[in-house]
């Protein structure tokens, strides 16, 4: 396990962070930061430069829609888990491109706490030394837009916007809306118009957009890149991006000898109902053996394996589709019943219960733990979470302190006594402020973790 907030052991190297950069942010979530990221990744793709592409924030979704448009891995940056080596982090991710754009969380000024800067897409773009574009929504907005803008730039004069992107607008809001904004010195570099089919392609559920591995079709990328991009001035994101960004001298740890790839085979368990991995789980797994994806809704049955990671998603909005595939449910609980190695966070803690209830009905899951997974239209828990171990896991030693988050709309009501692992100083978990369950080699919990701050996978397959 490594500590955010400590580099690992070794020897350092002088590096300079030197790539043209943008984050892009807005006044509020649910902004339309997500839409206008995927217009600029698009529009600076079509100049021929190399793009790559970061959120602000532990989100799994929104860099799905990143990935859509490139077709390269979306990395999260995250000073409240990660510390001050976000910094090497972006570096490390970013050599080796023309540009890198960061799509920001929630509002510019928003924070973990609502006091202090700490976690907030403004802090991010100071640490980054990199210029900000700002998305307006448009909608029933005039002269209001001239006072969002004014007070965006003058809250904190450390925090550089260099351009606006103007959303969800009517034609005749164009020039009007323009000219505002332009007078309090901010030039508009894109206006993405109201669109019904757009609306329909960014819609929110519970936990934010739909993930795009949900998605049957291109159609919303197909949008982006032939309707939305060209309406992005893509000569002056990039001008903006190259005169913006400070170059910014770095102590950063020597990149480690890739390691050989290993003999284990490790089972994901992904389709529609699992979707949340982030990108470097996918690749740790890679690198010490074979990864065989499992579809939940239609393979029959569990390949040999070493190890079973069930991430996180939405199994309550499959979980007919879930109970139908009986025979795969038997066999994830004959490989656990069997000793078999299984890691699950969040939807897949749900899935190892008995079963999930839902407004549609009580569905069968797997069985591992004996208990119910209730879901409800109010979140249980959303945010940031911290938790002790108790006793020696699977995962982690007695003592360790986990640092991750957890954003679920499900209680699990338990029908044994089970003698939990973790006890939480910030956040829910399963209940009391507890989490962890383990029975024989599976181990489950609601928090989720991210490998840049814990190699769980190294943990949990056998040594030698």
């Amino acid at each position: 396990m490594t500590d955010p907030s400590s580099h690992p052991p070794g020897s350092e190297e002088n590096a300079v962070l030197t790539v043209p950069r943008l984050v892009v942010s807005s006044y509020k979530g649910k902004g339309g930061k997500t839409l206008a990221t995927m217009a600029i990744l698009s529009a600076l793709s079509r100049q021929g430069l190399k793009v790559c592409a970061f959120k602000n924030g532990p989100d799994f979704i929104d860099p799905s829609y990143h990935r859509a448009v490139l077709g390269t891995p979306s990395r999260n940056l995250d000073y409240v888990l990660m510390g001050p080596t976000v910094l090497e982090r972006f570096y490390r991710y970013s050599l080796g491109y023309d540009v890198a754009v960061v799509e920001g969380n929630h509002g510019l000024y928003d924070s973990m706490d609502g006091r202090t800067e700490v976690g907030s897409t403004a802090q991010m773009a100071k640490l980054l030394g990199a210029p900000v574009v700002v998305v307006l929504d448009g909608e029933r907005l005039n002269r209001t837009v001239g006072a969002l803008v004014r007070g965006l730039t003058q809250f904190d004069p450390a925090v550089r916007l260099r351009g606006a992107i103007l959303t969800n607008v009517v034609p005749r809001q164009f020039d009007r809306l323009t000219a505002i904004v332009e007078a309090e010195g901010l030039p508009v570099l894109g206006i993405l118009p109201r669109s019904e089919e757009v609306a329909r392609g960014m819609e929110y559920r519970h936990l934010g957009l739909t993930p795009m591995e949900e998605r049957r079709s291109g159609g919303l990328v197909d949008l982006v890149r032939e309707q939305l991009s060209p309406r992005v001035d893509a000569a002056q994101l990039i001008r903006v991006a190259r005169e913006g960004s400070e170059s910014l001298p770095l102590r950063v740890p020597e990149t480690p000898p890739a390691k050989a790839t290993g003999t284990a085979r490790i089972g994901v368990v992904g389709g529609r109902p699992f979707t949340f991995y982030y990108p470097e789980m996918l690749e740790r797994a890679s690198q010490l053996g074979t990864v065989v994806f499992i579809d939940p809704e239609t393979d029959a049955t569990l390949p040999p394996l070493d190890l079973l990671l069930i991430g996180g998603g939405f199994p309550e909005l499959y979980a007919e589709a879930l109970e139908r595939n009986r025979s795969l449910r038997s066999s994830v609980r004959q490989f656990a019943e069997q000793g078999g190695r299984v890691y699950a966070e969040c939807g897949g803690l749900m899935y190892l219960t008995d079963s999930i209830v839902t407004s549609d009905g009580e569905f069968d899951m797997v069985g591992v733990i004996e208990g119910v997974t209730v879901h409800s239209k109010r979140p249980a828990a959303h945010g940031y979470a911290t938790a002790r171990v108790l006793r020696d896991i699977p995962i982690a030693r007695a003592g360790t302190v986990l640092r991750g988050h957890e954003f679920h709309y499900s209680r699990v009501l338990l029908r044994r006594k089970y003698e939990l692992a973790l006890a939480y100083d910030q956040g829910q978990g399963l209940s009391d402020r507890q989490d962890g369950i383990q029975v024989n080699n599976v181990y489950a919990h609601y928090l989720h973790l991210h490998p840049a701050n814990y190699d769980v996978l190294s943990a949990l397959l056998p040594s030698g």
